[in-house]
């Protein structure tokens, strides 16, 4: 294949939502981009990663940023990684860089309790053959599809104790998946990072490259997209016809199905909204103190009120006496005997 047209096939964003396994529910989300960029001088892609939703009502997330070059060397990986636990936020900050001799340079910093841990790390050029890090494994498996990897792959990648361990990649039977009254046929590819105790990914793509789902097994959670990227519908090389379904009135509340899932889905937001307000009495509170402040000054402009109302609440506001905007009252609001 031609090569620019290959790398055409690998820049582009993917959007995926994060669906809970149990209730199928969506509980966070995953965007990946890749485009050409430079790195101290030289043409490469820039990979960026970035994965947050909620796991057992504690918010999680993985981002990523990485230069790498075409021919899948990492040039520089940084990933950050955080648990926002109640009362103690969980990070963990690496960076990877690649060497003048080849080698490359490992940091670490992880947070826990407000105290910093800091490890550093050296690997010889040696180890580092055939090295895929997490952004250049994004690419990778694009290029797999494109190019039609037919025969298993074998890498070597940082392992949960950023040891250097072997990755391998297989293709999975195809299927058929609908997206949007659309059949496609989908291309699999299995990842395994060979760690201590092996982690497994399997992810499914459209065959233009865009992710069509991803999951790591036993994961609560699992990614897919909801609709069809919009890269995807304008491809005119695609051998299938996006059906014209015509323009008409929605009357969705004669469609039982779609009224019964705007039902759940209020019903959902209430109960979210509900158990919010449950786990902040606070906000009741302050919305309480400004509805009587508003009421009882009766300013003329509400916005101005408003704003020196929460700044109070602010650690970074200027200090100033407190309501400063009162000259809003509304003097006729003022009984005079």
């Amino acid at each position: 294949l031609d090569s620019n047209k290959v790398e055409t096939r690998v820049l582009f964003n993917d959007r995926l939502v994060t669906l809970s396994e149990n209730t199928g529910k969506e509980v966070g989300e995953l965007t990946v981009s890749v485009e050409r960029s430079t790195y101290t001088g030289r043409e490469c892609y820039l990979v960026q990663a970035s994965s947050n939703g909620v796991v057992d009502t504690v918010p999680v997330g993985t981002n990523i940023t990485a230069y790498v070059s075409p021919s899948l060397e990492t040039m520089e990986h940084t990933q950050y990684e955080y648990v926002n636990m109640p009362g103690n936020t969980l990070t963990k900050k690496s960076v990877l860089s690649v060497e003048e001799d080849g080698g490359y340079h490992f940091s670490l910093v992880n947070t826990a309790g407000g105290q910093d841990t800091t490890v550093t790390q050296q690997f010889t050029p040696d180890e580092m053959v055939h090295f895929i890090s997490e952004g250049a494994n994004i690419v990778l498996q694009r290029l797999a599809v494109v190019l039609g990897m037919k025969s298993r792959m074998s890498f070597k990648a940082l392992g949960v104790n950023n040891s250097v361990v072997p990755v391998t990649y297989a293709m999975l039977e195809s299927r058929s998946i609908s997206v949007q009254n659309v059949t496609l046929d989908c291309v699999g590819v299995e990842r395994t990072l060979e760690d201590e105790e092996p982690t497994t990914w399997q992810l499914y793509f459209l065959n233009d490259g865009h992710m069509y789902t991803r999951s790591q097994i036993d994961s609560p959670v699992y990614m897919k997209i909801k609709s069809l990227p919009e890269t995807f519908l304008k491809d005119e090389e695609a051998d299938w016809v996006f059906p014209d379904f015509g323009k008409g009135r929605l009357n969705w509340e004669d469609d039982l199905e779609m009224y019964s899932l705007f039902l759940d889905r209020k019903e959902e937001l209430k109960e979210d909204h509900v158990s919010y307000m449950r786990r902040h009495p606070e906000l009741k509170a302050i919305l309480g103190d400004f509805l009587q402040f508003l009421l009882m000054r009766k300013p003329s402009d509400v916005i101005e009120f408003a704003a020196d109302f929460f700044s109070s609440y602010s650690s970074t506001a200027e200090l100033k006496p407190t309501f400063a905007h009162s000259e809003f009252v509304n003097k006729s609001a003022i009984r005079t005997e």
